[in-house]
Order: C-alpha cells, then structure tokens, then sequence
C-alpha cells in the first residue's frame, strides 16, 4: 500500500489522503456507514443518495450538471447494503470546486418533486426488464433462501410497491439520517495535506456530529435449500449458489481467497474449465467471494441453456464435493497464487485504486497493514494450511441454490442437491 496521510475535521470527520504529485486526476470520495439495512421504506437510502446530486439548494439540476460537466468532472452516488458514497473525479486544477459541488450535495439537497418522478419512472422501467432476467432472479431467489427475514435478502433499490409511497418529505428525513451516519472523507491525487485540509475544512465542517447507526442482528443463513424463481419463457437457467465463508477480519480469509480462486475465480479455475472448457455449456462460470459487516459467503455464478441444467448443478456439486475434502495440486495453486499477486499489485497503480482499498479497510475496521499481512499469507500458504479451511467452507449442507429459469426444468434437476425445495414469487418481490 502506499503511504496515506491523516486527518480530522473540527466536526470529527476522518480525512485520508493519498497524495500523488505526479498525477492529474484527483478523486474525493465521501464515505458513509449507512446502507439499505437501514431502509425505512424499501429503497429509500438508494433513493435519496441519487438525489443528492440532482440539484442543490441554490442550483436545479440541469444547472448544477452544468457546472459539473463544464469543468470536466464527473459526481456520483452510490449505496449498497452496507455502506454509502459520494464521489467526485475530475482534474486536480479543479479541487477547491469539486469539494464544494460535493458539500452542496449532501448538505443542501433539492429534493425536486419533478426530478423524484424521473428517477422513480427509471428505476420502475429498469425493474421491469429485470424480472424477466434469470440472472437477476436466480440472485434475488438466493438472497430469500440465505437470508430469510434479514435486510440484506432485501433489494437495496426498493420494490415497485415500496417506491410507489416514497415522497420527497420522506427523502428529506432520510436525508437527516445521512447527515449523522459515521464517515470518512478520502481524497487521492495531486495535493498536499494542508491544501486539503483547509478545503475540506471550510466545505464540510457544517456537517453535524456522527452518531451510530441502529444495531442490526448477525443473519441466519439458510442452508441445505433450493429457491427457483420461475421464468417461463426462459431458455437458459441462471445459478446463483451461496455458501458460508468468512469475513475480512478472520484468520483464515486469504486462505478462503486463495481456494476460491482455485475453485472459480479467474479463467483457468475449475469451474470455467470445465464448465466452458470442456463441456461448452456456458461463457462463464465463477465463485467469488462475498464480505459484508454482518455476514460472508462465497457465491457461484453461471448461466446454461435449459439443456444444460441438470447436469450443471450435478457438476458443481461434484467439484464442491472435490475442493471440500481433496488437498490442491501444487500447479493449481500455485497459478491461483500468481493470479491474486498479479491482480492486487494492478490494484494499487493509482491513487484512486489505493483510495478503494482503503475505502474498504475503513468499512470493515480492519487495520492499516491488514492488505500486507494479506499478501504475505498468499504468498506463504501451502496445500496442506488450505485442506483444513475447504472442509470447513465447502460443504453442501450449508449452501442455498438459487435458481432462475423454467421451474419445470429446474426442480427436478436440484431436487437431489437441496433438503427442500421451495419456489419464490418475483411479482411483488
């Protein structure tokens, strides 16, 4: 990681910056502790983040996109589950600006009843197309059948009954939530702690104290369990398989990120081979690792044609069964190994990428050598450290099948991999 420079606003605002004189592009990055877990109404968070930079108090939106543009920025806003941004990229000439388009956003919100309606009639279009998509629902029937009554089997963007009843006073209060949610500010590129300070001093000390978000319970993952959202015009089937692993914080993550590579992170893992490779089902096939704050998983991902569905879940089955109780051959690993090295050290060619890095340790309170420590135990971990931490995780009792396509193709085809088999109903979701 290189170095990061830190500090604290009047207000208690942690400031952290990764300073590149050598480079022109700057990004200030507005990071907050507050997601779609803490929904009142259903996609109310996603909501009023993307109308924070639909106008400000002073200027409408088409005059504040304007001003944005004009200097060759680029201002968005993004929410998940866990977390929130705010996010400005543009030339580092234009700091003093953009820290102040970026406080204007989240201080003096327009919250235009005319703007709401345009970004309620998208978001309905958009989720219209996607319940016809068997990607989309294979992922949704996952969330239901892992997480139950949790916020997170919750879509983050809302439903279309949920944001029917979302009005701008709504958008306000939640607003205010915002306003007290715990966050960071990280600013990458060419400028000195001084200079940043005293800018973002005078842009953002108007923000009140941070208090803590409302507690929320751990999940209880569903396990040994197949959900099928039904499209019956489909002609392919989408997979969307979760299993239990664990957070960022334990012991054994890069050992559990080291084995999910081997097993379906990269085009030369096992899943793609065989899947692609050698049996021509599919464009691709994937695990990849999940880390939330309160839960996380590992989920295998593909789509195959209708004709192709049974025995895909057979032979993901077999190879869960296989990476769960065989140790890894030495080239495997060993290629996987390579693939992580080669892939974080990219990952750190920017500022704005060291800015993401460090986005992510502030979420999940890790410490400041937690991505060293990270790789030197890839570097170090050998099959046999490994073997102990695949039977733990890979086990097929503990997984959800989700699984979007016919149903009648579907059901008999996962009825031999899951306990229970069970359909979800994406009308209403």
């Amino acid at each position: 990681m290189p170095p990061v420079e830190h500090g604290k606003l009047s207000n208690g605002t942690s400031v952290y910056i990764v300073p590149a004189a050598n480079k022109d592009i700057l990004t200030i990055t507005l990071a907050l502790s507050y997601g779609s877990t803490q929904d009142v109404i259903g996609g109310d968070t996603s909501m009023t983040m993307q109308m924070l930079t639909l106008g400000t108090a002073a200027l409408d939106a088409t005059a504040f996109a304007e001003e944005v543009e004009r200097r060759g920025c680029w201002l968005r806003a993004t929410s998940n589950h866990d977390s929130s941004s705010l996010q400005v990229t543009g030339l580092g000439e234009w700091f003093e600006d953009v820290a102040q388009f970026m406080a204007d956003c989240i201080l003096t919100p327009r919250f235009d009843a005319e703007e709401l309606e345009k970004l309620r009639s998208r978001a309905l279009a958009d989720m219209l197309i996607d319940r016809k998509d068997v990607d989309w629902l294979a992922a949704r029937a996952a969330g239901q059948g892992a997480f139950g009554s949790h916020p997170y089997a919750r879509a983050k963007d809302g439903t279309p009954a949920s944001l029917a009843t979302i009005t701008t006073d709504h958008l306000r209060l939640v607003h205010q939530q915002i306003l007290h949610a715990q966050r960071s500010i990280i600013v990458a590129g060419p400028v000195s702690k001084e200079q940043v300070m005293s800018v973002l001093e005078r842009c953002f000390s108007p923000l009140p104290p941070s208090e803590p978000a409302r507690a929320l319970p751990v999940p209880t993952h569903g396990s040994n369990l197949g959900v099928i959202a039904d499209n019956s015009e489909a002609v392919q089937t989408a997979f969307r398989i979760i299993i239990p692993s664990v957070p960022m914080k334990h012991p054994d993550y890069a050992a559990a990120q080291l084995i999910s590579t081997v097993f379906g992170g990269y085009t030369l893992a096992r899943l793609f081979t065989i899947l692609r490779e050698e049996k021509g089902y599919t464009y691709g096939a994937y695990a990849s690792s999940h880390s939330r704050l309160l839960e996380s998983s590992i989920t295998i991902s593909t789509s195959v044609g209708n004709e192709f569905t049974a025995d895909t879940i057979a032979t993901i089955a077999a190879e869960v069964d296989r990476i769960g109780s065989e140790p890894i051959p030495e080239e495997e690993l060993e290629n996987a190994r390579q693939y992580i090295l080669g892939s974080f050290a990219r990952s750190c060619e920017t500022p704005q990428q060291t800015a993401y890095l460090l986005y992510t340790m502030l979420l999940h309170d890790l410490p400041h050598d937690h991505f060293e420590r990270y790789i030197q135990k890839i570097q170090q971990l050998t099959s046999e450290d490994l073997l102990r931490v695949q039977k733990h995780i890979y086990v097929r009792n503990t997984w959800v099948i989700g699984a979007g396509g016919v149903a009648s193709v579907i059901e008999p085809a996962i009825a031999a991999f899951a306990g229970s088999v069970r359909t979800w109903d994406a009308a209403g979701y």
